[in-house]
């Protein structure tokens, strides 16, 4: 579910219900997997996020919120298993046509043109992969001025990227 609101406006038990999905979800799976993959001499984690990971679009808080605390832990993740041979892969996807994404208005990418794109990274040893062309080109830009792209999203506009 994706809820909308502001960061001050969004009830806490919605705030919660995302954190529970998008971080302790993200973060109990790692720790129910590691040692399976430990024992399998290596292998690889891939953590879905978003790319309000990384930049807050004001009107769905609770989400950014949730996403960036699981990018977070998704680097801390990398540290932890380093010398297990184990690979995390941090996926910033822009919008997915999917059920959570029926209300926005924006152009989507095909979950499989993503799963694809995802695999392709994964086989490059890309450890943040940016899967449709809206991810790639606001990557791009966010590692140009991260500022302007926070101020941008801030004004809710995402169409420049």
């Amino acid at each position: 579910m994706l809820a909308f609101g502001s960061i001050l406006d969004v009830p806490m038990e919605v705030i919660a219900s995302q954190f529970n999905t998008n971080f302790y979800g993200s973060l109990n799976v790692a720790r129910a997997l590691v040692p399976v993959i430990e024992q399998n001499n290596g292998g690889a984690i891939v953590n879905l996020l978003s790319v309000v990971s990384l930049v807050s679009m004001p009107a769905l808080a609770a989400y950014n919120a949730s996403k960036a605390a699981a990018w977070s832990m998704t680097q801390s993740l990398r540290a932890s298993v380093a010398e297990k041979r184990i690979m995390v892969h941090a996926v910033f996807p822009g919008p997915v046509d999917t059920d959570m994404a029926a209300g926005i208005e924006f152009s989507k990418t095909s979950p499989a043109d993503v799963a694809a794109a995802v695999l392709a990274g994964i086989e490059a040893g890309h450890e943040d992969i940016f899967p449709d062309p809206m991810s790639a080109q606001f990557y791009a830009a966010w590692r140009q001025d991260h500022k302007a792209i926070e101020k941008q999203f801030a004004a809710g506009s995402s169409d420049d990227v």
